[in-house]
């Protein structure tokens, strides 16, 4: 990467950083609101990808087999918008791309619950969880921890664009992330 690129990224995150320092003020009031909302979220990251200060680069790519064992799924079954898939074994749930925690908490349909949007926008929303530790607006790096499963059922649903994937596209959805 040339020099100019990184000093340039260097004097962005200075600049950020400095903003989150100062007292509170209509500046930083506008900065957080602007960074807190979802659209918004959305539309930085997308400008920040245009950008492209990593031309050129290449990225290793790294195979997780921990990640894969969310696949081994014994059975199958629709339920509530989503599906329910039934694991003999604890199952450790990762995160499959860079994201942020939209939602943790208990709901009636879905139990102990976490949902996840992620870079391509997707959110994932796992529910029957037995443990998470993270909170909402909580940004995660591929392959990080997000929830353990005991052995049981796994509610899933994977909405991509504002539309949910039937189990076809869900399937196929999870295979291409692992």
């Amino acid at each position: 990467m040339k020099r100019w690129q990184w000093g340039i990224a260097f004097i962005l995150c200075v600049i950020v950083w400095g903003t989150t320092q100062l007292p509170e003020t209509k500046t930083t009031s506008f900065i957080k609101r602007v960074v807190y909302s979802q659209d918004d979220l959305t539309f930085m990251r997308n400008t920040l990808r245009s950008i492209s200060i990593f031309e050129g680069e290449k990225v290793e790519v790294a195979d997780y087999p921990e990640m894969r064992e969310m696949l081994n799924f014994t059975a199958i079954q629709p339920s509530n918008k989503g599906y329910l898939m039934t694991y003999e074994e604890t199952v450790s749930l990762f995160a499959l791309q860079n994201g942020i925690v939209v939602f943790t908490g208990y709901t009636k349909e879905t139990g102990q619950t976490i949902s996840i949007f992620y870079e391509d926008n997707t959110t994932v929303t796992y529910g029957f969880i037995d443990h998470f530790s993270l909170l909402p607006y909580t940004t995660i790096a591929v392959n990080e921890l997000v929830a353990t499963k005991q052995a049981g059922d796994l509610y899933i649903r994977i909405e991509k664009d504002n539309q949910v994937l039937d189990l076809e596209k869900t399937l196929a959805w999870l295979n291409e992330q692992m």
